[in-house]
């Protein structure tokens, strides 16, 4: 019978957790030999190469066994706009089954990255980030100089609890400027990635 060792893949500037698949010897040979991600379909029963149709594949910067040597992470380079579920969705773990409080994740950034980019695309009516594009790069960069202003207000007047409302108001507005500008939380994440001594 063959061995099929469970797969976790990771994004590797985020930390974003994007599937879960299955390798035999084969395939992570294969993952090895490539760098990118390769699986056994225990459907299909045969090795497939990620992205193979869908153009979606996934380049593995690194790969770890588990502490038992029964389980693997795949360790990708995976571009914000490709997505790693059958269904589209970026990730395949996007059903919350439940939630015990709010987490403060730090991925939560890419979901309100993802919810900015969505608002830009669609513009619904009654948005206040539709309203932000539609008047334009210089309101934009107002906003974000406002709130960059009162973070360091905050900061100076040792107000933990307005710092933290301070800071979540710049980072949003922030987000709204990267959107505008197209440039992603993996763009970031790997510029200060590179800057790491």
């Amino acid at each position: 019978m063959m061995e099929l060792y469970p797969v976790v893949v990771q994004e590797r500037t985020t930390g974003e957790v994007l599937m879960l698949a299955y390798a035999n010897r084969e395939a992570l040979e294969l993952t090895k030999k490539t760098g990118y991600a390769h699986f056994f379909s225990r459907e299909r029963q045969k090795i497939w190469k990620k992205g193979e149709t869908s153009g979606n594949t996934m380049r593995v910067v690194e790969i770890r066994r588990d502490c038992d040597d029964d389980a693997y992470l795949y360790i990708v380079d995976f571009p914000e706009e490709k997505v790693a579920c059958h269904t589209g969705n970026r990730s395949c773990f996007f059903k919350v089954e439940h939630r015990f409080e709010e987490t403060g994740s730090p991925t939560f950034w890419l979901e309100l990255y993802r919810l900015v980019r969505e608002r830009k695309e669609e513009m619904p009516e009654g948005s206040y980030t539709a309203k932000l594009f539609k008047e334009g790069k210089g309101k934009i960069a107002k906003k974000f100089g406002e709130e960059a202003i009162e973070v360091i207000t905050g900061y100076l007047q040792n107000d933990r609890e307005n710092l933290v409302w301070e800071i979540a108001d710049m980072v949003y507005h922030l987000t709204v400027l990267m959107v505008e500008a197209g440039i992603t939380v993996q763009d970031v994440m790997k510029e200060l990635e590179k800057r790491r001594k």
